[in-house]
């Protein structure tokens, strides 16, 4: 559906694409992942960007609680596979909050907000990115 609309914008270029949204010369296309919608947003009337992050502290929390195990383990001179265990899964859990970290970026317009949907951080980034190419005058 998104190539629908980029169709009907007629002399658009599309400078960047990624799952959040395409950043053409002159507009930003946003998707909405829950209600299938789409936001057209001109880039000058683009006030502010803010990348909106989300994390998951519980898996750093349990990972803490592992790694104080461990070392309590190691510590205590039980053999070395109780503590490299849970040293391990402590691991595990760090992985896991890395792993589920989201981002969204949050449009401020001149009488409104708009929030993208959350993606990577990189995604966030790179359209933050393209969106301040495109605003920038071509020298």
């Amino acid at each position: 559906m998104q190539d629908a609309i980029l169709n009907a914008l007629t002399g658009e270029t599309v400078v960047h694409a990624n799952p959040l949204g395409t950043v053409t010369s002159n507009c930003l296309v946003l998707r909405d992942e829950t209600r299938g919608a789409q936001a057209i947003i001109g880039i000058e009337s683009i006030k502010e960007m803010r990348r909106v992050n989300t994390t998951n502290p519980s898996f750093l929390v349990i990972s803490a609680g592992l790694f104080t195990i461990a070392a309590a383990a190691y510590a205590s001179h039980e053999p070395l596979p109780v503590s490299g265990i849970m040293g391990l899964i402590g691991i595990f859990f760090v992985l896991g909050y890395l792993a589920t970290r989201r981002a969204a970026v949050l449009f401020l317009l001149e009488d409104q907000c708009i929030e993208s949907m959350k993606g990577s951080y990189s995604d966030a980034i790179s359209i933050m990115r393209a969106v301040r190419r495109a605003r920038q005058p071509e020298a």
